[in-house]
């Protein structure tokens, strides 16, 4: 679990398997995966999956990296990569309204929407407030579709979806796909047009090379409304998560690819940072066939927000490991609401959560006596291995 500030990066390693969940950062990457990505390569390995959950700065920063720096040969190659999963335009819509011919002003609202590249982050250091950004100018599709990396299975001209049943069968592991649905997908697509007709352009909104370099600029920029903080009642006293729990309204968080990955004998829930609702109807399909819903690990949804993980979900699911991933610079996540629902549950077992920050919630729940007398722990700045089988790692 990399220190992806206010993002997500996961390696997952079993057996010669490798598998990167997004990448945080453009300096996520440069700090922290690059060098474990070069000692994979140096051991013959490669990167059997690579997932961008969806289309987010925190998500994709490190992964625009990676593809930007990766040569276009064996020799050169960081690593090489099997197979990426990644829903953008060209995933969403045909091809087909190629021919039609640009306007002057549409190709105007486009190429404005280019030149603004992906967002530039302003850091504090402990002598300047430094803006860094990432490569400027080459969305993840473009990347993908230059480098000539099998997307999506194919070349990415269709979904990754629950409905797709596009599993990843690795070799002695399985990826399977929960979210997002076709609907969600839908809605991605359909936000988007609305947003760039709003912003003048009239032209075609199949995927092609202008538009598809827009639409994931378009959602980069996009400014998500802040959370408010779970309100506080008599004698400071927090509410519980059944109090406040309301659904994420977030259409590109709707649009997360979660997974259960099934991997050196061990079953991880990943939820990116997918809508809890979502996720329950899926499981519920998959518990209705037979599979089980208690895993070796889960990695919380949006690094623990109170709005993506429902009582009823936390009602189906456990595991003796959880993983949260925050610096709670934004939205002030993970809460504390949350954290407290999860250790409360009776069980059987002791519950870890994995912090890759310390921040005012982890620091909280560490020192948190639950009424249930479940045992639980916390172990704050996880950005290291973490070893959650007796078998070897890589």
């Amino acid at each position: 679990m990399y220190p992806a500030e206010n993002g997500d990066s996961f390696l997952l390693c079993a057996n010669g398997i490798n598998i990167l969940v997004d990448g945080g950062y453009a300096r996520t990457f440069d700090n922290y995966i690059l060098n474990d990505l070069k000692i994979l390569n140096t051991n013959g390995e490669s990167l059997d999956l690579l997932i961008t959950t969806h289309i987010d700065a925190d998500h994709i920063g490190g992964i625009v990296q990676l593809l930007s720096m990766n040569g276009s040969s064996d020799e050169s190659k960081i690593i090489p990569i099997r197979n990426i999963w990644h829903n953008s335009l060209r995933s969403l819509t045909s091809r087909n309204e190629l021919n039609i011919p640009f306007q002057p002003g549409d190709l105007e609202v486009l190429n404005a929407i280019k030149r603004r590249g992906h967002p530039v982050l302003t850091i504090q250091t402990d002598e300047i407030l430094k803006e860094i950004s990432a490569k400027q100018g080459s969305t993840l599709a473009s990347l993908i579709h230059s480098g000539g990396y099998s997307w999506n299975g194919s070349d990415g001209a269709k979904a990754i979806s629950f409905e797709s049943n596009q599993n990843a069968n690795l070799k002695g592991g399985l990826v399977n796909v929960i979210t997002p649905s076709k609907l969600r997908l839908n809605k991605l697509l359909k936000f988007w047009q609305k947003n760039i007709r709003n912003s003048g352009y009239r032209g075609p909104t199949g995927s092609g090379d202008f538009t598809d370099d827009a639409f994931e600029f378009t959602y980069e920029h996009l400014n998500e409304k802040p959370y408010s903080a779970p309100s506080l009642i008599s004698a400071g006293r927090r509410r519980i998560l059944k109090d406040i729990y309301t659904p994420d309204t977030s259409i590109t968080n709707g649009s997360s690819i979660a997974t259960i990955i099934s991997l050196g004998g061990m079953r991880l829930l990943m939820l990116a940072d997918a809508w809890a609702e979502d996720v329950l109807e899926a499981l519920l399909e998959l518990k209705s066939s037979g599979v089980s819903m208690s895993f070796d690990g889960i990695k919380i949804s949006h690094h623990g927000s109170f709005r993506n993980t429902s009582p009823e979900l936390l009602g189906l699911i456990d595991a003796p490991n959880y993983f949260i991933s925050s610096n709670g610079s934004k939205h002030n996540h993970p809460d504390i609401e949350l954290l407290v629902a999860i250790v409360e549950r009776p069980a059987n077992f002791p519950r870890t959560l994995y912090f890759n920050y310390s921040t005012t919630a982890s620091n909280e729940i560490r020192e948190y006596k639950t009424k249930s007398a479940t045992s639980f722990s916390v172990v704050e700045n996880a950005t290291d291995w973490i070893k959650i089988s007796e078998n070897e790692l890589c």
